[in-house]
């Protein structure tokens, strides 16, 4: 999109991104995450934070604080984002769907990293696991939750725990999927290993 394009969608984008603000804890923040978003929505080749600043006027080390040291809840912005779905674009043909993304990690201080089955490389090899809900219906689709997976070996050992920022063993996004009506026949628990795609249909 062009900035103009951008400056066409006015009050509406405005509107939509209202609906996040009392997830930061300071308005300086917020005005900064408003800058990002419309970055990311620009005709920009390059979408980095310094290419994104230059463009909309602002210091690349003031947007940098938005990604760096800006404090704001991850988990209440994508709370909001799934009932924003749940409540605008359900569908009786709608499916959700689990499944996993790996990639292929020559060390081990990655957050996760371990020796487990990678779906892109067939086999099992050492690297990193997350886990993704996505949402279709007619028309719409959109990336719900993911979470990383933790084998069972990473999730025991406190000192992998500690040195990786990570305190807890993380389930798949079952929250998410429940909000939705998806897997209600207990599909967290047969995610205990990846590589297994699940999909379900979304009760109306």
């Amino acid at each position: 999109m062009t900035l103009k394009q951008i400056a066409s969608l006015g009050k509406e984008l405005v509107k939509f991104l209202a609906l996040f603000a009392r997830c930061f804890r300071s308005q300086p923040g917020f005005a900064l995450c408003k800058i990002y978003v419309q970055g990311l929505l620009s005709s920009l080749q390059r979408k980095n934070v310094e290419a994104i600043a230059l463009e909309f006027g602002k210091a690349p080390r003031t947007l940098q604080r938005f990604v760096e040291s800006i404090k704001w809840e991850e988990t209440q912005v994508r709370d909001e984002c799934q009932r924003l779905v749940a409540r605008e674009h359900a569908h009786a043909q709608a499916i959700g769907c689990l499944d996993e993304s790996g990639t292929v990690k020559s060390g081990e201080h990655t957050v996760g990293t371990a020796r487990q089955w990678l779906g892109s490389r067939g086999k099992v090899d050492n690297g990193v696991v997350g886990v993704h809900l996505s949402y279709w219906a007619p028309g719409f689709q959109c990336l719900l939750d993911s979470e990383l997976y933790l084998t069972q070996e990473v999730a025991d050992d406190p000192v992998r725990r500690k040195k990786n920022l990570h305190s807890r063993r993380r389930r798949v996004p079952q929250q998410a999927a429940d909000r939705l009506g998806i897997g209600r026949s207990g599909v967290g628990p047969r995610l205990a290993r990846p590589g297994l795609d699940v999909r379900r249909r979304v009760r109306s």
